[in-house]
C-alpha cells in the first residue's frame, strides 16, 4: 500500500480525488475542503462511489483509511493513504472547513474534544 504525508498530499490538493473514511458526524465537525465523505463501514456498500481514479484516503490518524485502502487495493483501485489523516493536514497548516456553530465555541461534549485534538491540545484547556 502507498503511503504519503499530509504535506505530499497538499502538493496534489486540490486536484486529488481525496475520500474522507472517518463516521458522518466525525466529517461534519471538520474535513479538508473538496473531500467527499464515505464512511468505513458504509463502502463495501458505496464502491459506486469511489472515483476511478487514484484516490486518496484519509481518516482522524490513519488506521481506518489503512483498511479502507486495503479493501479498495484487492478490488484493484489504485489507492494512497494518507498518514496522519486530517489531524497531521491540520497540524501542517493546511485548510480544513468545520462545521457551522452558535458563535466561536464548539459544541460540547465530543464535538469539543474532536475540535481540541485538531487544535493540538487537550479538551478543555486554552
Amino acid at each position: 500500500m502507498r503511503t504519503i504525508t499530509a504535506d505530499d498530499l497538499a502538493a496534489r490538493w486540490p486536484r486529488a480525488a481525496l475520500v474522507d473514511v472517518r463516521g458522518r458526524d466525525e466529517y461534519a465537525t471538520a474535513h479538508i475542503p473538496g473531500s467527499i465523505n464515505i464512511p468505513l463501514d458504509e463502502l463495501p456498500a458505496r464502491l459506486n462511489d469511489v472515483p476511478n481514479t487514484t484516490v486518496y484516503l484519509l481518516c482522524g490518524s490513519g488506521k481506518r483509511s489503512g483498511q479502507a485502502a486495503a479493501l479498495l487495493a484487492g478490488r484493484g483501485s489504485d489507492v494512497v493513504n494518507v498518514a496522519g489523516g486530517i489531524t497531521e493536514w491540520y497540524r501542517s497548516g493546511h485548510p480544513v472547513d468545520y462545521a457551522p456553530s452558535p458563535g466561536e465555541d464548539p459544541r460540547p461534549g465530543r464535538w469539543r474534544s474532536l475540535v481540541d485534538r485538531l487544535r493540538g491540545r487537550r479538551p478543555g484547556t486554552s
